[in-house]
């Protein structure tokens, strides 16, 4: 393995409505971050959960160049403890033979995460595998807010440095798209504050 080789962080996810039912899978590609990005596909018919959380590792792999270094973390103990520990391969033998050939190209490092429980870019690839296994479209991944750290206007300052020593964590100081006004928020992706009438144009389709 050439020492040089590139080295990534991604996030695989997989979804299925139904199990069986029409499934989704999500990758997001972490590190580095100069080539940060988000992969999904579906919906795929008649499908598994576990069908879908190994296609997603696959896919997650094939989105790397071969002799990589990947750490790839899923929530699927599935995936991960077959693939670590050993786990029996009853169900599946193309799927799991197929991931050993990426896994074979690249130096990877299998890591179980959490399922819904804070990991942003786990919850980021879950969002894409679900959207997918729904039929829709796949929304944009978010970066995490970074708490105390949006820009503020200058005569808003000082009623912005008072609230930034109250906030707790993962909150963060935003200021809304409709009304310009500062408010807090814990949401990566919320760009409107709790007012109607911002609300409402955060609602409006389109």
């Amino acid at each position: 393995m050439n020492s040089a080789a590139k080295e990534y962080v991604v996030y695989a996810d997989g979804a299925c409505i139904g199990n069986p039912g029409p499934g989704g899978w999500g990758v997001v590609i972490v590190e580095p971050a100069s080539e940060r990005r988000a992969l999904s596909g579906g919906p795929v018919p008649n499908t598994t959960n576990n069908r879908m959380e190994i296609t997603a590792a696959i896919e997650a792999l094939r989105a790397t160049e071969e002799g990589a270094r990947v750490t790839l973390r899923s929530d699927s103990e599935y995936v991960v403890k077959t693939m670590t520990l050993g786990w029996k391969r009853n169900a599946n033998r193309e799927l799991w033979d197929e991931l050993d050939r990426e896994v074979a190209k690249r130096k990877v490092r299998f890591e179980w995460v959490a399922g819904h429980a804070g990991n942003h870019w786990n919850e980021q690839a879950d969002k894409l595998a679900r959207a997918r296994a729904e039929g829709r479209i796949a929304p944009d991944i978010a970066a995490p807010a970074e708490r105390r750290r949006e820009p503020v206007a200058a005569e808003e300052g000082e009623t912005a440095r008072r609230m930034e020593s109250l906030l707790r964590d993962g909150e963060t100081i935003r200021k809304c798209a409709g009304c310009g006004r500062l408010f807090v928020s814990e949401n990566a992706q919320e760009s409107y504050c709790s007012m109607v009438a911002c609300q409402l144009k955060a609602r409006q389709p389109g």
